[in-house]
């Protein structure tokens, strides 16, 4: 079983490791289902804009784990130095599998629909914001169709958006 490497930059993590690294920090708490739905998330994204899975985890404000004050951050740090040896048994390996399944050939079946986005469904529709450019979850880019909800996995709401 393939696990981070801490000698390795995070840039330069074996892809698998760092889309399973993104897996953890955002939806270690989820279901199987919902960890492959994520996963499956930057796999559409991947394959919309054609880049690498380091390309679309680390873009700055795109997955909160890896924001700069994301408590989520350090943990999946420390996960790197550790090799994965400070998470709960079970959990890496299933982290691990859901990418697997995102990046393998041939893909399971992609259980979002084909979202390349996603909400805690708290914040799905939420009031709309009185910026010119309100969060694509937000109530005024549903209405506008900007945004088109999906399904709901678990605590996520996973739709697409026509940006």
């Amino acid at each position: 079983m393939i696990r981070p490497d801490p000698h390795v930059p995070l840039r330069d993590q074996d892809p698998t490791v760092l889309l399973a690294l993104t897996v953890l920090g955002e939806a270690r708490n989820q279901s199987y289902q919902g960890q492959v739905a994520v996963a499956q998330v930057v796999r559409n994204r991947m394959d919309e804009k054609k880049f690498s899975v380091a390309d679309v985890v680390l873009h700055p404000w795109q997955f909160s784990c890896w924001n700069p004050e994301d408590p989520n951050k350090l943990f999946l740090i420390e996960t790197i130095a550790k090799q994965a040896g400070n998470v709960q048994p079970g959990l890496w390996e299933s982290c691990l599998q859901a990418a697997e399944s995102a990046l393998g050939t041939p893909r399971e079946i992609d259980p979002t629909g084909g979202a390349t986005h996603y909400i805690v469904a708290d914040l799905w529709g939420s009031a709309a914001s009185k910026s010119k450019n309100p969060p694509w979850f937000s109530e005024r880019c549903i209405k506008k169709g900007v945004s088109e909800f999906l399904i709901q996995i678990g605590a996520h709401v996973f739709a697409r958006t026509r940006w």
